[in-house]
């Protein structure tokens, strides 16, 4: 049935017909199927691996409404750099601080759920020799497939499908996703999952302010998530000193330019 689905979907698209809820929801059931998959197909093979999880999704979004997607990934590079470097500033910042009030929350009622975060993330831990390559491939796979994947289609999709509906909680429904896509992190740190839960949607609530006011640029969406996984793979296999404060450093500059540009609009409205 699923297959005959995305048979349908596929016939409907390649007539250049519109989008559909159908066409939406075969490619989430896509996405999800591919970042759950990798927890229950076993094999050991990287590129495997990254052909899963990436290469399905963005074949099947690519076919559905790739062109939507790609016509504006590049335009408005300055509008999405302003607003991308001070949403990423202010949400990462709203983030740490509910990530901060979760930890304060669960050391009071059940302390013992706090020792999972000291377990080893088998994502970001890998060995040293593949380190700086896991730090490239944060800017060259990682940033714009997910970027593409989540703010390109998931968001995208959402603000053609239910244009009814505020953008913020549209943004906010698919940040929710992207984290859900994440399940690996409550495998592996249980309750305590929700202390990074909060920071992925916090990254994804900042991707899709920028998607939405360039009008559709993943360009610096794909670059600051990609900078943002690159700083977590020093951090956890290179140097924690260095990692942490190139997070700072980027959370820091956002802020920043947010204050910035806000003061500079308020600067207008008085005169």
């Amino acid at each position: 049935m699923i297959l005959y689905s995305l048979h349908c979907v596929l016939q409907e698209t390649a007539m250049g017909q519109p989008v559909t809820k159908r066409a939406y929801l075969i490619g989430l059931a896509v996405i999800f199927f591919a970042a759950y998959g990798q927890y229950f197909i076993v094999h050991t093979d990287l590129i495997a691996n990254v052909l899963l999880v990436y290469g399905l999704p963005i074949f099947i979004i690519s076919w559905i409404s790739g062109k939507t997607i790609i016509r504006r990934a590049f335009q408005n590079n300055r509008v999405a750099l302003k607003y991308g470097l001070g949403s990423f500033g202010v949400f990462t910042l709203a983030g740490t601080l509910a990530a901060a009030g979760i930890f304060a929350a669960l050391s009071a009622f059940d302390p013992s759920t706090l020792k999972l975060l000291h377990r080893a993330n088998p994502v970001l831990r890998v060995s040293p020799d593949l380190a700086w390559m896991m730090v490239a491939a944060s800017f060259l796979v990682i940033g714009p497939a997910e970027e593409y994947i989540f703010r390109g289609f998931v968001f995208g999709g959402l603000l053609r499908i239910y244009q009814n509906h505020h953008w913020l909680f549209l943004a906010f429904v698919s940040a929710a996703l992207f984290a859900g896509a994440h399940l690996y992190y409550f495998l592996i740190y249980g309750m305590a999952s929700l202390i990074p839960f909060v920071e992925i949607v916090a990254i994804g609530m900042a991707m899709a302010v920028t998607y939405y006011y360039s009008g559709g640029n993943l360009l610096i969406p794909a670059l600051l998530h990609g900078a943002f996984d690159a700083a977590g793979f020093i951090a956890s296999d290179i140097s924690p000193q260095i990692g942490i404060a190139l997070r700072q450093l980027m959370i820091l500059t956002g802020v920043f330019v947010a204050f910035g540009f806000f003061t500079r609009r308020r600067r207008k409205r008085l005169f």
